[in-house]
């Protein structure tokens, strides 16, 4: 009977470590000076692999995943394209050219789209993904910078450095149906859960707005940490603060004090700051991983990564990553190559 019953208990563990080696979660981080791509894997927060420059090179902006892990997104500033890699074996599979120098992407809800702003010309591509081509280029100004999808899918809000704005597209329609004004350049924003509100940072305000979307009128500026004045003092194109991050339910909101090497946190729709974390050199971009346990902010002057627990709201281990790092994405991969 204890042979049986030891034997039970040797399968499932058996099995239990199948099913963990068959699917888990790491974070993709671009560095974009280096051309490379730096695999952190989740829980334990450790580098477990890269995709090379060989492979992606070309100046890699941003980078995001689909919804099911398997692949991922990269463009490339010099290339002036969007590459599409297998998470589970690192392999491009094939790349996509666009119109211009791309920068902060989003995929539609369906996935059949990615949506990709182009910096350099006054448009935003779209790429069908199954003919692995730009389907159409529709009109928004120049300096087109950051892409957020609203919950439903049914728009997209893209963000302008040049025109001070954020536009709004009907993705149905592929059309542009509202443009939301601000008093200067945007730069990384986020929609409230319940998208009544729209936070957003600008490009010389060390802080950020909150702009009510029925209205179009901003109610509230959140002024982070005081700075000393030759800290606002920063050339093009003026990146005070660079990173918003805001919780699935809506009550947690961080924001990265890019001039101050500091995250704030803030509970919401009270605005009430919670803590001020520090984090490494000029920290850029923030995201959560899936379970919402950790966020991560990348430190573009440092080469690091820090890592912050959304419980204690502590930074609880900065990783060494590759050169200039900014964007990132997680991605909970089926059957990776690389981690064995």
């Amino acid at each position: 009977m204890r042979s049986m019953i030891g034997t039970l208990v040797l399968l499932a563990a058996v099995a239990a470590a199948g099913v963990q080696a068959k699917e888990k979660e790491y974070l993709y981080v671009e560095n974009t000076k280096g051309g490379d791509i730096t695999i952190i894997s989740i829980p334990e927060h450790k580098v477990v692999g890269s995709i090379s420059a060989d492979k992606v090179g070309g100046h890699p902006d941003d980078v995001i995943a689909s919804r099911d892990g398997s692949t991922i997104y990269v463009n490339r500033v010099d290339n002036e394209d969007v590459l599409v890699i297998d998470t589970s074996t690192s392999r491009v599979l094939f790349s996509v050219p666009v119109t211009g120098i791309p920068h902060h992407m989003t995929l539609s809800k369906d996935e059949k789209h990615l949506y990709v702003p182009i910096f350099n010309y006054p448009r935003l591509d779209v790429i069908d993904l199954e003919k692995r081509q730009v389907i159409k280029s529709i009109p928004v100004g120049w300096g087109a910078h950051g892409t957020r999808l609203s919950r439903k899918g049914d728009k997209l809000f893209v963000g302008h450095i040049f025109h001070e704005a954020i536009y709004v597209i009907d993705t149905a329609s592929l059309e542009v149906v509202r443009k939301l004004k601000f008093p200067d350049g945007v730069r990384p924003f986020e929609l409230s859960a319940d998208e009544s509100e729209i936070y957003v940072q600008l490009s010389n305000l060390h802080g950020f707005v909150s702009m009510d979307l029925d209205s179009g009128k901003i109610t509230r500026t959140i002024n982070l940490p005081e700075v000393e004045p030759n800290q606002l003092a920063v050339p093009f194109p003026f990146t005070v603060n660079h990173g918003m991050a805001i919780s699935r339910d809506g009550k947690l909101l961080l924001t990265a004090g890019s001039i101050t090497n500091n995250v704030v946190a803030y509970s919401l729709p009270d605005f009430k700051r919670l803590a001020e974390i520090e984090v490494g050199a000029e920290p850029n971009w923030i995201i959560f991983n899936n379970d919402e346990k950790y966020a991560y902010v990348t430190n573009r002057v440092d080469d690091t990564l820090s890592v912050i627990s959304t419980k204690t709201l502590k930074e609880i281990k900065r990783v060494k990553v590759g050169d200039y790092p900014q964007r990132m994405d997680t991605a909970v991969v089926p059957n990776p190559e690389f981690d064995r």
